[in-house]
């Protein structure tokens, strides 16, 4: 962009399309409906979200982080040469609950009724139907995203990547199979990992409503019952939180130093319903603190107890099974779980064997999928060996080879990467990646292996049975792998690995310049694609790692099904009524996307927070995309506000009525032969000084992914420095012809400059007006010529230096501050605008003296006063106050009841002011009270001082005006 040249010739160019009529802005006010209609549409038809495979431009590629097929959007996914790749996930649990739930809603069928095969199919009809919905959301969205390249995980290409995997992995002995203690969810009936398990506190007795049971089951109880010494009249007392897996305790273990219970050495216990003994054990795990300080021992259901049985060789004795129900206990098989803790508790009670129940702390693992309690069961399972991937994985950081903005994550980084705990990656799940291994046996001799086929299966396993191929039974695994490890191959497997060496995309785009997602799955997702990148491509996927919070509600809750609170950002688009709103909560519950608890919580959190408003307000595209990047996107928690929301829609209509004012001002303009530097105004100075600060700020901020403090620096710039006051002072200039050339240039300079820092965030109104705004063949800022291309460079700071004057700033502020005041007691004494009051300032500041006297006309337009009097005072009656130690402002309050006027509105602000302090310090003893300090969540407490902040303020404020 070319700087200001000293003589300008004022040929103006009014905006029009191609060589078509001038295409003023019709629309008296912003519609966002009638913006944003087609235009997505059109941009994509014209291929301009293509990457092209160019080995000589820079590129850039980031992926979408890929939602689940699953339907719909919630705001979460909105926090030169440009890659930006979208894709869907399968997500398997989450997409075979949609579907179960579909079919037992509309066709009162379970996916066991009609078998695997069947059911998969069903799965392809919902994804056919609602898959593109997510990415239709996208595209309303604005979103860039190349489309050409879209891909689906349960593709054919990222199935083949995705099996490629696992066989390279088995192959060098990092994945394997054992029987282990799983995390196992009765509710999916499959395994989930360790970062799926929920570790709720318990600190009461407390109530839960779980799956498969029809009434609550009480959690926060300890049990303390007896076990009696085997030929003895003694008896050992043990404390439990689960009594019913007793029927699988193999031992009694005590601490060896306790000395309670050194005489049991040797000792063995009775075990009340198994009719046999169990031995008395000495284990340093054991904490004398906690219940009798002697603990049962249940290797089968219980992690700690399985490693002290292998430490003391104790058998191991499944009691619960993959059902949740009772097995090999005689007069309990078949209960339900918690059913039978009822039945055996009244059981040891009526033994005398039962000691007391006490309210009991305690930690309750829950899948985060679907609430239920985990059990621990024996099972086996393929497991991804992570001790060396993990190392690399720290150690891509330590050495700042990865970086990970917010820092303050960096240490839950190597949290995750210093756990040496392996990765169960099996699911016994229907839908989704089926594990490519095979059971091969001959008579006893079984060998598992990892194939893609059963012939490559067979021919391997021969090798090691030492038999034909054709003499081997084979059997595939049913189970389906995790659905985090097909994701964490993402970032290769979209651009083409394994076949690398035929992929363009591959070689130009990998590895990626920038991953951007949320903060909650920095251990689901980003550690698994770090590890599995470096170990499968020997490169990392990304260098640059930016987690930003999680969606909340305005109150600063989770958005979530389950609190009802999720707002689709279609709604808010469009608008919706508390009508329709029920209408469609009503159409997901029928579709089986959400339950009948998660159904009455969305329909009471609606009414209680829509009833004002009648629903959600329309809002459009771009004031939903400005609001999102109002928030500081790095912050743990992101609230959103509907509100918030509409008012930024309303600041897009005054940017549009902006630009109806440049136009109907550039009409007012006669022929003249040039303008210089000179001719520019006090005001036009001022603006075009702020608008270099504010393209430096946003620069900045948008280098350092503080998008918020882009957004305030844009907004304050068009609405309160350009709206507010420079439009307003340009009223008076346009009846002299060079200051009226003057004044466009500058107008014509700060809408293009500014509403091209807002254009990657507001894209359909900057697309709408940017082509609108009358300019110059040369204008101050910029070449029209750059105005035509369609993709316009980024305002840089270097071509707005000359701009700078921070000491004019700093005049103007103090001449803003001057008018800010007299609105102020204006509005205090209520006085009118019809009535042209006078000002009377006071001052030794000889700067604002000659600024006051060289603006009086804008001053007076600004202030809708009458005469502006500076060190003179004739006022018969008068408000004033201190603008500060050298100047002082007085209105003249010119009615026949003048005193009594000021007398009733001074008395009315001190009660205010009176009452605000009363508010604040009731306030400041709510945050300084102990319940507040420990309870509340830190979030909120950010969000409170804030608040306390602002009525500050305000009471400072009111206090200047007494």
């Amino acid at each position: 962009m070319s700087t200001f040249e000293w003589t300008l010739r004022p040929q103006l160019i009014f905006p029009s399309q191609g060589n078509g009529p001038r295409t003023d802005l019709a629309a008296a006010a912003y519609k966002p409906e009638v913006v944003e209609k087609n235009r997505y549409h059109e941009w994509e038809s014209k291929g301009l979200f293509i990457a092209k495979n160019s080995s000589k431009e820079p590129v850039f590629s980031v992926v979408l982080p890929p939602p689940n097929v699953t339907g719909k959007l919630h705001l979460g996914y909105f926090k030169n040469n440009v890659l930006w790749l979208p894709g869907t996930d399968h997500a398997g649990i989450a997409t075979q609950g949609v579907v179960e739930n579909y079919l037992k809603s509309k066709q009162n069928i379970t996916r066991h009724e009609i078998g695997r095969e069947k059911f998969n199919t069903e799965v392809w009809k919902w994804k056919e139907k609602h898959g593109n919905t997510i990415c239709n959301q996208l595209r309303t969205l604005g979103c860039s995203l190349d489309w050409s390249r879209q891909v689906f995980t349960m593709d054919q290409s990222h199935s083949h990547a995705v099996n490629t995997a696992f066989i390279q992995l088995f192959e060098r002995g990092l994945i394997y199979r054992k029987k282990a203690l799983v995390n196992w969810c009765n509710a999916l009936k499959s395994t989930v990992s360790d970062i799926e398990v929920e570790n709720i506190q318990i600190n009461t007795p407390t109530d839960l409503k779980l799956p498969g049971y029809k009434d609550p089951v009480k959690f926060g109880l300890i049990y303390n019952f007896a076990y009696k010494i085997y030929d003895s009249n003694q008896e050992i007392i043990v404390s439990t939180t689960t009594p019913e897996t007793m029927l699988g305790d193999t031992a009694i273990a005590v601490h060896p130093n306790d000395l309670r219970y050194k005489h049991l050495a040797g000792k063995r216990a009775i075990h009340p319903f198994r009719n046999d003994t169990i031995p008395i054990i000495y284990d340093e795990m054991v904490d004398s603190k906690f219940g009798t300080g002697a603990v049962k021992i249940t290797p089968a259901h219980s992690k700690i107890d399985n490693e002290v049985a292998k430490r003391h060789r104790l058998p191991s004795v499944q009691v619960i099974n993959e059902d949740g129900l009772m097995q090999t206990c005689q007069m309990f098989d078949q209960m339900k779980r918690y059913e039978c803790r009822q039945k055996l508790v009244k059981h040891l009670d009526e033994m005398g064997l039962l000691k007391s129940v006490q309210t009991h702390q305690m930690t309750l693992p829950i899948c985060s999928r679907t609430g239920d309690v985990l059990e621990y069961l024996p099972k086996e399972q393929w497991f991804l060996s992570c001790r060396k991937l993990n190392k690399a994985a720290s150690n891509a950081v330590k050495n700042n080879q990865l970086k990970i903005n917010p820092e303050k994550y960096i240490k839950n980084w190597i949290n995750w990467t210093e756990d040496e705990r392996d990765w169960c990656i099996s699911r016994q799940l229907w839908w989704g990646h089926q594990i490519p291994a095979y059971k091969c046996s001959v008579d006893k001799d079984v060998i598992w292996i990892a194939a893609t086929d059963e012939i490559l299966a067979k021919l391997q396993a021969s090798k090691y049975l030492r038999t034909a191929p054709e003499d081997i039974t084979i059997v595939r695994d049913t189970d389906v792998l995790d659905t985090w490890f097909s994701s964490g191959i993402y970032p290769f497997a979209v651009l083409g690995w394994p076949e690398t060496h035929n992929s363009d995309d591959y070689k130009d785009f990998y590895p990626l310049n920038l991953m951007v997602t949320g903060h909650d799955i920095l251990g689901f997702w980003v550690h698994r694609m770090i590890m599995l990148g470096i170990e499968l491509t020997g490169q990392l996927p990304f260098n640059n790692i930016l987690l930003h919070g999680v969606i909340c509600d305005n109150k600063g809750a989770k958005m979530s099904k389950s609190r009802g609170n999720v707002i689709d950002p279609i709604d808010i688009i469009n608008g919706i009524s508390l009508e329709n709103l029920k209408i469609k909560t009503d159409g997901m519950y029928k579709d089986g996307i959400i339950n009948k608890e998660e159904l009455n919580k969305a329909i009471n959190y609606h009414k209680s927070n829509y009833s004002t408003t009648k629903g959600i307000p329309e809002c459009g595209v771009d004031a939903l995309r400005f609001t999102l990047l109002t928030q500081d996107i790095k912050s743990h928690f992101i609230n959103f506000d509907i509100h918030q929301c509409h008012a930024n829609k309303l600041f897009c209509n005054k940017i549009w009525q902006s630009i109806k004012y440049v136009q109907l001002s550039f009409n007012k303009l006669r022929p003249i032969d040039e303008i210089t530097r000179d001719d520019l105004t006090y005001f036009d100075k001022w603006i075009l000084s702020r608008l270099a600060d504010m393209v430096d700020k946003v620069n900045k901020a948008i280098d350092d992914y503080d998008f918020h403090l882009a957004t305030k620096a844009i907004k304050t710039l068009i609405y309160s420095e350009f709206c507010d006051v420079y439009l307003e002072a340009t009223k008076p200039g346009f009846d002299d012809d060079n200051m009226g050339y003057a004044h466009a240039h500058t107008l014509s300079a700060v809408l293009n400059t500014s509403l091209r820092c807002l254009a990657p965030i507001m894209v359909y109104l900057t697309d709408e007006l940017i082509p609108k705004i009358p300019n110059f063949e040369t204008n101050i800022i910029h070449n029209f010529d750059d105005l035509k291309k369609p993709f316009f460079d980024y305002p840089q700071i270097k071509d707005f230096d000359i701009w700078r004057n921070k000491d004019l700033e700093n005049q103007v502020t103090k001449l803003l501050n001057v008018i800010s005041l007299v609105r102020e007691l204006k509005g205090m004494y209520n006085i009118s605008n019809k009535i042209k009051t006078s000002i009377y300032v006071t001052t030794n500041n000889d700067t604002l003296m000659l600024d006051l006297d060289n603006n009086q006309d804008i001053v007076l337009h600004l202030t809708k006063c009458g005469y502006l009097k500076i060190n003179l005072d004739d006022s018969k009656y008068s408000v004033s106050t201190l603008l500060d130690k050298d100047t002082e402002i007085k209105l003249a309050i010119e009615e026949d009841n003048a005193a009594n006027i000021i007398s009733a509105a001074k008395e009315k602000l001190r009660n205010k002011i009176k009452k605000l302090e009363e508010n604040l310090d009731k306030l400041e003893a709510k945050y300084s009270s102990k319940y507040y300090v420990t309870s509340v969540p830190e979030h909120t407490k950010v969000l409170d001082k804030e608040k306390l902040l602002i009525k500050k303020e305000e009471l400072k404020q009111l206090q200047r005006l007494i």
